[in-house]
């Protein structure tokens, strides 16, 4: 298994055959390393491989963190509803804690202020939840997706 995850690289190779550049360099066939890819995959160890796309070189340049005051009761229905959002990229439960009273977590993705803006009045709507604020991003520092490091 750490064989065929070590030979996933960060950056997928933009060729014809990425895979089988792949597998040749785990030193297996192409067929050999889908078919761990699609074992690791059933076995819920990966859940996908796939593109990534770093929205502000695709003109999605304004983003938010909006965080949202959601009952206890009504987390799992509401998270749901605003994880169906297709300007939501993530959408995460967290503890409450201190004076801080937010429990539900989403970063959205939008072309303007505005757009942002609309969006978590959508969430809002379809929610029921009125109680949030909104984070807008300055400065990006780091984007990478996980990496894992074997010893």
């Amino acid at each position: 298994m750490y064989k065929i995850l070590k030979s996933v690289p960060d950056d997928f190779p933009i060729i014809e055959r990425p895979y089988k550049e792949i597998a040749d360099r785990a030193g297996i066939s192409e067929a050999e390393l889908l078919f761990e890819l699609n074992k690791l995959k059933k076995e819920g160890i990966i859940r996908r491989i796939a593109a990534i796309l770093y929205h502000r070189k695709a003109l999605y340049t304004y983003n938010a963190m909006i965080v949202w005051k959601v009952k206890d009761d009504d987390v799992e229905r509401a998270g749901g509803v605003m994880a169906s959002v297709p300007e939501v990229s993530h959408c995460y439960e967290r503890e409450k804690g201190g004076c801080w009273d937010y429990n539900v977590y989403t970063m959205i993705h939008g072309k303007s202020l505005e757009d942002c803006k609309e969006i978590a009045g959508l969430i809002s709507d379809r929610t029921g939840i009125n109680d949030f604020q909104m984070f807008f991003s300055k400065r990006e520092f780091k984007k990478i997706s996980l990496r894992v490091i074997y010893e």
